[in-house]
């Protein structure tokens, strides 16, 4: 019975060291997978802005176009009263 004793001893040893080694690994893994997810939302954070400022620009060159085209429309229309 002791010799049984010793292998379970042993086995359990090598048991403990291997799930040791997992869990380290998976911590490694967690850091290292924490540490890309951070560098992502910043880049997510970047593009967010830089779509804002994109939207922001749009809208701006949607309101100078509608006031550029109120004034030819007004010219157009003084052009035509002229003509007449």
């Amino acid at each position: 019975m002791e010799i049984f004793s010793i292998n379970r001893e042993i086995i359990s040893e090598n048991r403990i060291e291997e799930l040791e080694e997992k869990i380290d690994r998976i911590i490694e893994s967690y850091k290292t997978t924490k540490e890309e997810n951070e560098k992502l939302k910043a880049k997510l954070q970047s593009v967010e802005s830089s779509d804002k400022d994109a939207q922001k620009k749009m809208a701006e060159i949607a309101t100078e176009r509608e006031l550029l085209i109120e004034k030819v429309t007004k010219i157009l229309e003084k052009v035509e009263k002229v003509e007449i």
